[in-house]
């Protein structure tokens, strides 16, 4: 096994990565014992969305640092699809910033929506939900996915293709089954809501993957 891992220089920022993403999975398991627990079973359960519903929604540290651990380890996967000779912390960085900055931007131009349209409530509802469905795939799916691509070398598109596969239809089911719970809600502006899947749950990711296609 050892001889197909990449040379020992090349993987240092790997394990860095790995490490902090741990040390925040610790900090939120110290912050709010269970919330890990419930955290993990939300994508088989809705008892973890339906108890932070039920709250004032805010946005506190646990949630934070599961963002920021999903996002390194989704860029991380991104990196290891188009890169597989050697790790480049610049690449990375670079990935890590445009999936921060896209991500952030649909989140705050969401908001905007709600706000216009008065749907404050159930559009943070909704962000909330899709920000743990794209959390729970990052950290528990798509980044040990891309560790064993990485350390293993593994080269395989038919892989590659079936874990992206796995991944868009677990979230567009998800995201189906919140809408099933507010259609009474959202089928009021229906047409809204399929312009709003093409320019902002379809297009965001096209233009990551076709940048850095071209990088």
């Amino acid at each position: 096994m050892f001889s197909a891992l990449r040379p020992v220089q090349d993987h240092h920022w790997v394990i860095s990565i790995a490490l902090l993403m741990l040390i925040f999975l610790v900090v939120v398991k110290w912050n709010k014992s269970n919330y890990i627990i419930l955290f993990f079973n939300s994508l088989f359960s809705f008892t973890f969305y339906s108890g932070k519903f039920s709250e004032k929604r805010k946005i506190d540290l646990p949630e934070v640092l599961l963002f920021i651990s999903s996002i390194s380890g989704v860029s991380f996967f991104i990196f290891v699809i188009f890169n597989q000779e050697a790790f480049s912390i610049l690449f990375y960085l670079q990935i890590l910033f445009l999936v921060t900055i896209i991500l952030l931007s649909k989140y705050f131009i969401e908001k905007i929506i709600g706000e216009l349209f008065e749907l404050n409530e159930l559009i943070g509802r909704y962000l909330f939900y899709k920000q743990g469905i794209f959390s729970w795939l990052g950290l528990f799916f798509l980044f040990p996915l891309g560790l064993l691509l990485y350390f293993q070398n593994i080269e395989n598109s038919t892989l590659t293709l079936i874990s992206i596969g796995i991944s868009v239809l677990v979230y567009v089911f998800k995201l189906f089954s919140f809408v099933g719970l507010y259609q009474r809600n959202i089928l009021a502006y229906w047409f809204y809501f399929i312009l709003y899947l093409c320019a902002f749950e379809i297009a965001p990711y096209l233009i990551i993957f076709k940048v850095i296609k071209i990088n």
